[in-house]
Formats: C-alpha cells, sequence, structure tokens
C-alpha cells in the first residue's frame, strides 16, 4: 500500500513548490503543452527557486553562460 505525499501544509516551503510541480507535470503527461502551462510551469519553478534560495528577483543571468 502507498502512502500519498504529505500535503502542501506538512511541508518545507522547498518540499512544497517541489511537489506542486511534481504534480502539474505529473497532471500533464503525454500531452502536448499549451503556452499558458508552460508559463504556470515557469511560474512554479520561479516559487521554488524562491522557497531554496531567497527571492533573486528574477535575475537569471548567472544561468546563462558563455563569453
Amino acid at each position: 500500500m502507498s502512502v500519498p505525499p504529505p500535503s502542501a501544509a506538512d511541508q518545507n516551503p522547498v518540499s512544497a513548490a517541489n511537489e506542486a510541480i511534481r504534480r502539474f507535470v505529473r497532471e500533464r503527461s503525454n500531452v502536448a503543452w499549451t503556452r499558458a502551462e508552460l508559463a504556470e510551469l515557469d511560474r512554479l519553478r520561479r516559487a521554488w527557486r524562491r522557497a531554496g534560495c531567497g527571492d533573486r528577483s528574477g535575475d537569471r543571468s548567472s544561468d546563462r553562460s558563455g563569453p
């Protein structure tokens, strides 16, 4: 018998944000994603980053490598 994951209220902010991303992706497996769904995934990822690292105001310049 499998145990369901803890609710978001029972998790720390990083775990709750991670679970929200997992649930969102799992519910949309095997289908083409719309622009709105991709935007929501991006929003969830930003929330996850904020929960784990503090708010960095969306600065993603360090995510890119290159000259």
